[in-house]
């Protein structure tokens, strides 16, 4: 017997739904975070032993981007997750499965860089759709985030989680998000 760690997007031996949880790639946003606390230390070192204390007082747009960009780092939460509670995002909560219309996958390339959004159309507008709402601090509703949400003009919502950002491939999320809506 080998002491392989399990793979989320393996292939089950039985057929279902299975729950996952991923998060942002470990490289994705190391370097805006780095690079940001980087140069704010730059600026505070020059400002304060330069003798230019406006350069002190300019590390605070590096140290807001390294803010910013804290939630690419940061693995307490997962991004996305599935199981039978419904369809996890992180700030947002559980999305009842009945309240989830359509899931499709949207490509866009940007020179030789492939772009991958999961586009989700509710049944319902998002507050009425969300089955149990994240608890997260108030200070993280300043920091960047993996999905944005449009409101559509019948009162229900649409939601476009970028996957590129993410572990895990595209098409094996969307089927295995498929997988709890064919139950």
């Amino acid at each position: 017997m080998t002491n392989k760690p399990l793979d989320p997007f393996e292939k089950p031996d039985t057929p279902g739904p299975r729950p996952f949880a991923i998060g942002y790639t470990k490289s994705n946003g190391e370097g805006l975070f780095y690079g940001g606390l980087f140069f704010a230390f730059g600026f505070v070192v020059l400002g304060l032993f330069g003798g230019v204390d406006m350069l002190a007082y300019l590390a605070i747009v590096p140290l807001g981007a390294a803010f910013w960009y804290f939630p690419m780092i940061d693995r307490s939460n997962p991004q996305l997750a599935a199981n039978d509670e419904g369809l996890f995002i992180e700030r947002i909560g559980f999305i009842d499965w009945d309240n989830i219309q359509t899931m499709a996958l949207s490509k866009t390339a940007v020179r030789s860089i492939e772009l991958v959004t999961l586009e989700i159309d509710l049944a319902s507008s998002l507050p009425e759709a969300i089955k149990k709402k994240h608890v997260f601090p108030s200070w993280k509703s300043f920091m960047t985030r993996n999905w944005s949400k449009s409101s559509q003009p019948d009162g229900t919502d649409h939601l476009a989680i970028q996957l590129n950002t993410l572990e895990g491939m595209p098409d094996e999320i969307l089927d295995r998000l498929r997988d709890y809506r064919e139950v």
